[in-house]
């Protein structure tokens, strides 16, 4: 591994991993203070659903721009720095939400996780699995296609153009790995961090940052629906000690989660699902459109940034969204939200109709 033309000694490497804990964690913690007056209603969570939100709106433009690039034959490198400047801004704009938030509340959590010792217990299982990940290899066949094609980006300057399989690099992607840009967004990572190899940020960076997320979001959910919050550490306990065992097979959500969560299906179950499932049942709560529409915003970036991580979950958003849409109709008869929920799948319906059709 080289930086700036020579071999990486250790200031360089720490270098690289703060470059890339800043880009992967602290600019989208900013850009999620955009939507600060949404997510603030739900303060509990603040932390958790503003990392969502920043990393969800930065992988949706991401999407939109990568898809243009490929349609031109751009550079990727281009689109990298296109995306340095466009995702310093949306953290820049957040910024000024999280100052306006901060001038009234002097902390953004008022619950005291650490009194439950449910929730001591089941964040040490957590840290406990993420160790075991950083410590241990979890080898899968397909990253040899995925990073393969990050790898590809980097040394030839095009986004997506040809398949990773066989280390041939000679026929055209298939229109299904085109949908879904991150590789592409991994290989901008391996830039953006002073050339931190793929590998390691896949397989230790992705894990450490984003494993604790993917719970937060889970828990986002259990809260929700739980008639007593206080079992909230209980909830965190059970899931995470049902993920010590969920190695049974390859496509288990277990599984995702614990040993695949830097690929795209895995990502879509363990970020990109929980956050659509849990914004697009608050947007149905909401009675006026004007209260509604900022959480069709977050829904419609959720839905982008899941086909920003795969084709699987291009296809499986318009289920969601559809069997949401039949139940509330059914229970509240919410017409208006129809509209929104129609409306937010757009952007998705012009990606399939580009690659598809």
């Amino acid at each position: 591994m080289y930086f700036t033309g020579g071999q990486v000694n250790d200031v360089d490497m720490i270098f690289q991993y703060g470059l890339a804990f800043f880009w992967m964690c602290v600019n989208p913690l900013l850009a999620g203070g955009i939507f600060i007056k949404v997510l603030e209603r739900h303060k509990r969570f603040l932390i958790i659903s503003a990392m969502g939100t920043g990393l969800v709106l930065n992988y949706s433009i991401y999407q939109i721009a990568a898809m243009v690039f490929i349609l031109l034959d751009g550079s990727f490198r281009l689109l990298t720095w296109i995306y340095i400047g466009t995702s310093l801004l949306l953290a820049l704009s957040g910024a000024f939400g999280w100052y306006r938030y901060f001038q009234k509340e002097k902390c953004p959590n008022d619950y005291k996780y650490y009194k439950d010792p449910y929730f001591v217990m089941g964040a040490g299982l957590v840290a406990a699995q993420i160790l075991v990940i950083l410590l241990m290899s979890t080898p899968d066949k397909d990253d040899a296609f995925y990073t393969g094609l990050s790898s590809m980006c980097l040394s030839h300057d095009y986004v997506l153009k040809y398949s990773a399989y066989d280390g041939l690099m000679q026929m055209p992607v298939e229109n299904r790995y085109i949908m879904a840009a991150l590789p592409v967004y991994q290989a901008s990572l391996c830039l953006m961090s002073g050339r931190l190899h793929t590998l390691i940020i896949c397989h230790n960076l992705y894990p450490l940052f984003y494993m604790p997320l993917a719970y937060g979001l889970y828990c986002m959910l259990a809260d929700k629906w739980m008639e007593k919050k206080e079992n909230l550490g209980r909830f965190l306990l059970f899931f995470a000690f049902l993920h010590m065992f969920g190695n049974y097979y390859v496509f288990s959500p277990e599984n995702f989660l614990i040993t695949r969560i830097w690929q795209g299906k895995a990502l879509f179950i363990t970020i990109g699902l929980p956050f659509v499932w849990y914004f697009v049942n608050r947007a149905w709560e909401q009675e006026h459109v004007k209260e509604a529409l900022p959480y069709w915003l977050l829904v419609t970036a959720g839905l982008l940034a899941s086909a920003f991580m795969g084709e699987t979950g291009l296809y499986l958003n318009f289920l969601v969204m559809g069997v949401s849409a039949l139940a509330n109709l059914i229970v509240g008869k919410k017409w208006k939200n129809c509209i929104f929920a129609a409306c937010s799948l757009l952007p998705e319906v012009l990606l399939m109709a580009v690659f598809l059709l």
